[in-house]
């Protein structure tokens, strides 16, 4: 039995060649004009969170943001996020601070059914007197427990669950709790908008 073999020409290969780059290219052109037309963005939602401002000579608000975060990552790890990089420019004119400590971060955070434990870097425990203290400790609180009012929440410091925050020792209760001292005094419900 013969077999019959057919030759191929260099012009058949040269062609074939130039038919699959020229589909790459078309292919490729058609990817990157839909990332340009955010075909490939991610999904947002939104978060709140809350920063402090001064509302008279002795008078300090908890006043609640809401930020767009992306809805791809952690909701916890990305609020957070957005709390610790504290108030933008815009926000900052319209008199909002933070007190939690500038290189504040997350460690990392643990979700299960009915806890959150949220491991945060040493900075936020450092520094601030007895109103600071409670501030950043009520502004960590309330952000938490909008993402998750369910969930019993746990904070640790550098892996270890802590007891006291700044020098003149806020006592922290493990789950976490809302303390009523400026809260109830001093907390806003209006939603400020940058």
């Amino acid at each position: 039995m013969q077999k019959n073999y057919k030759t191929i020409s260099i012009k058949q290969v040269s062609l074939f060649l130039s038919m699959l780059l020229l589909l790459f290219c078309q292919f490729s052109c058609s990817l990157f004009n839909s990332k340009e037309k955010g075909v490939f963005k991610r999904s947002v939602t939104k978060a709140k969170i809350y920063f402090v401002k001064s509302t008279g000579k002795d008078d300090i608000s908890l006043v609640p943001i809401t930020r767009r975060i992306s809805s791809d990552d952690s909701p916890i790890d990305a609020t957070l996020g957005e709390l610790f990089l504290g108030p933008t420019k815009k926000e900052q004119l319209k008199g909002l601070m933070s007190e939690i400590p500038e290189g504040t971060r997350l460690i990392k955070s643990e979700v299960s059914d009915d806890e959150i434990v949220v491991d945060l870097s040493s900075q936020f425990v450092t520094g601030g007197g007895s109103a600071a203290v409670q501030l950043k400790y009520l502004q960590l609180y309330k952000t938490l427990n909008d993402i998750a009012p369910d969930k019993k929440i746990f904070l640790h410091v550098d892996g270890k669950p802590i007891k006291t925050i700044g020098g003149e020792g806020l006592e922290v209760t493990q789950p976490i709790m809302i303390i009523n001292d400026y809260t109830e005094k001093y907390e806003k419900t209006e939603n400020l908008q940058p």
